[in-house]
């Protein structure tokens, strides 16, 4: 027969409330002694009591499980290209999740069923979305959500801050990246894409680029965005065309690697010919010989916060600001260098 808070009590010569205080955090008006609330963990230690957290969760109606949900095409793209993207991401969700007592599930993918089953059947106390852009499709399944959700790379205004999100600051981050360029003597430099999303935070990648380069003087032009296209047919024939730029700046590491991959097949070489810069700076940049320079984006911190926003709304926290930005920085390695005289 298992263990009863009844039965913990009457070893440590208290009442089941004085227990609940001590090993459930519950009846928060009981003042405990530091001696008494030993000796009540002591008693059960010795008595083997476990928490019966499934009857818990019954009793409270929550499941201490958190639902991932990515966007459409999106978690696809960050595992196609090799980045460590996700994983870094998730290594924050995972590890808040842990911290508050819940469990993380990848849906829907993993569980065989629609985003929007996940959202309303109530096996998930909260969700996290991730993704650069809420399509049309994600946007109607986002706004039938019934239950706590937090965005992880859309902003808060997308969806009149309904929703609490984390995001990076691009263009900040982007800003270090031209920088950077522009003091090693660049000023032929291009922005890639890769077809797959020019939308959301890519566009306001973009849209820093430009920015950027103007308050440098150098005014951008459509000559200056380079599509890798699929399987990095377009990144070949601009380098079969001949390499027109000193340097250039990828949306996210995965583009900025492509460029690395191809060059040597044209003879071209980074840095000495061609400077790159990634986005994102997971352990997948040092994977490149030379070495990826990239903006970092502090993905495990943004994971940990988007959790502790989850949990703060789960618990009926009312939350002043539904919007956390932060900052970039800049990891310089191997595949920049100043522009050959």
């Amino acid at each position: 027969m298992s263990v009863t808070m009844r039965d913990v009590a009457a070893r440590a010569g208290v009442t089941p409330t004085v227990v609940s205080r001590v090993l459930h955090n519950k009846a928060t008006a009981i003042r405990v002694s530091e001696a008494t609330a030993e000796r009540v963990r002591q008693a059960a230690k010795d008595m083997g009591y476990r928490v019966n957290v499934m009857a818990r969760s019954l009793r409270e109606r929550h499941t201490q499980m958190i639902g991932v949900l990515h966007g459409i095409g999106f978690a696809r793209a960050q595992f196609d290209d090799g980045s460590r993207y996700f994983a870094s991401l998730m290594d924050g969700i995972v590890n808040g999740a842990f911290e508050h007592g819940y469990s993380v599930t990848l849906c829907p993918k993993l569980l065989g069923q629609s985003p929007e089953d996940a959202m309303s059947d109530g096996r998930f106390d909260g969700l996290v979305w991730y993704s650069t852009f809420p399509s049309g499709e994600n946007r109607r399944m986002l706004e039938q959500c019934s239950i706590p959700l937090v965005l992880i790379h859309t902003r808060a205004s997308e969806f009149d801050n309904r929703f609490c999100s984390v995001v990076c600051d691009n263009d900040q981050g982007i800003g270090l990246g031209i920088d950077h360029l522009i003091g090693l003597g660049h000023r032929k430099v291009a922005f890639a894409l890769d077809g797959r999303d020019e939308f959301g935070e890519v566009h306001e990648r973009q849209a820093a680029f430009v920015g950027h380069l103007a308050r440098h003087g150098i005014i951008s032009s459509r000559e200056d965005v380079i599509n890798i296209g699929p399987n990095e047919a377009g990144l070949r024939e601009y380098f079969a065309r001949g390499c027109r730029h000193t340097a250039v700046v990828g949306p996210n590491e995965g583009v900025a690697g492509s460029f690395l991959r191809v060059a040597p097949d044209f003879g071209i070489r980074v840095p000495e010919d061609l400077s790159v810069v990634g986005f994102d700076s997971t352990a997948y940049c040092n994977e490149f010989r030379p070495r990826l320079t990239a903006i970092s984006q502090p993905l495990v911190d943004m994971g940990r916060c988007a959790l502790d926003l989850l949990i703060r709304n789960i618990s009926g926290e009312t939350l002043t600001s539904p919007q956390i930005v932060f900052p970039c920085g800049l990891d310089v390695r191997e595949s920049t260098a100043y522009i050959a005289l």
